[in-house]
């Protein structure tokens, strides 16, 4: 580990990307915030020399650091920034290192779950608390997307993920932070509330819940997005033209997903609308998004139409 950390933060390329696949392998237990510290001073050094073409040391840091974050302690003040420094990236949208933005992304969330993070309060309100000390920074970023996190968590989120569903190389990674991403947000409620009295869909999974619906398109994959949200066993269900068949196409009522308010119907909408501009021609998907908004406009004509 010696020999390795004294050659990771000299910056020279060809042997800092070698030394930090090594450090991945090694740094298994026990990483400090000093440690910690040192990756993400060189994280900033290397992201001011890279370039459009070349981001060889930048994925191998990322790559490290995906590594090492089971091994963070939870009492570490740099997990939550290195949640931050994943959206940070995602919202960038360069694609040599979208794949690992997810990834490190997907492993921080997991990491404060186990911690338990998430026991006493959302993991919107947690996340967002930790966010104050780099606000400004990060609402410049935002502003540029013209999205807002403290207004809309998972929508936000979900909208700078989504970008990489239409990608074939990006897909597979897309999906798994957005299953994460619902898993986590559905499962963060307090313990005092009892299944039956939990909504089938937590309001603040819904941006993420929207975002699978393009690979739900039948019967089985569907039935997995309802296990994702902790819903596969619940009285609301999926409706299909034929139960029978594996591969029907959901129909899905725009009930089960708790919107009770016009801001959050023109959300809902809004990227449901946004998904169709990109649906690339897929018929299931996009029956499902036009029945879901059909449905929606039943208790919200005005903003369906607005949208």
């Amino acid at each position: 580990m010696s020999l390795v950390t004294a050659t990771a933060f000299q910056q020279f390329p060809a042997v800092q990307t070698r030394s930090f696949v090594v450090l991945s392998a090694l740094a298994v237990r026990d990483v400090d915030d000093d440690f910690l510290y040192q990756i993400l001073v060189a994280f900033r050094s290397a992201l001011g020399k890279a370039n459009e073409t070349n981001t060889t040391v930048i994925v191998s840091m990322l790559r490290c650091m995906c590594k090492i974050v089971p091994a963070i302690s939870d009492t570490s003040t740099y997990l939550y920034s290195l949640f931050w420094l994943s959206v940070a990236l995602l919202q960038v949208s360069h694609l040599g290192f979208y794949v690992e933005a997810t990834q490190l992304l997907e492993v921080t969330l997991e990491s404060m779950a186990h911690h338990g993070i998430f026991k006493t309060a959302s993991v919107e309100t947690v996340l967002l608390e930790t966010r104050e000390p780099i606000e400004e920074v990060m609402s410049q970023l935002d502003d540029m997307l013209r999205i807002s996190f403290s207004q809309s968590f998972s929508f936000s989120l979900a909208s700078i993920i989504f970008k990489g569903m239409r990608h074939s190389a990006l897909k597979d990674s897309t999906e798994s932070v957005l299953r994460t991403l619902l898993r986590v947000t559905s499962r963060a409620y307090p313990a005092d509330i009892s299944d039956e009295r939990r909504p089938f869909l937590s309001p603040e999974a819904l941006g993420y819940f929207i975002a699978l619906i393009p690979v739900s398109t039948t019967r089985k994959t569907y039935q997995r997005l309802l296990k994702d949200c902790h819903a596969e066993d619940r009285s609301l269900v999926v409706v299909t033209d034929n139960d029978e068949a594996n591969e029907s196409t959901p129909r899905i009522n725009a009930s089960i997903l708790g919107i009770s308010d016009p801001q959050a119907a023109l959300l809902a909408a809004s990227f449901i609308g946004t998904i169709l501009t990109t649906a690339q021609g897929d018929d299931a998907e996009t029956e499902i998004l036009y029945n879901l908004l059909s449905t929606l406009s039943v208790p919200f004509p005005q903003t369906v139409t607005i949208m």
